[in-house]
């Protein structure tokens, strides 16, 4: 897991989301949080935004 995966799999998990959840309201499918979260896909800087929004 890199960084960013990391930092985004803690803000999901301090929410009490589950990945399904969390990447409906960022606006992403699953399966790519999936991968971001565990270091294969790199979020663009609009999933960022969408994250600290």
């Amino acid at each position: 897991m890199n960084e960013i995966g990391y930092r985004i799999k803690r803000i999901r998990k301090e929410n009490n989301l589950n990945q399904s959840q969390f990447a409906q309201s960022i606006g992403i499918s699953q399966g790519y949080l999936s991968e971001i979260e565990m270091g294969n896909g790199n979020p663009s800087a609009e999933t960022l935004i969408s994250i600290r929004a």
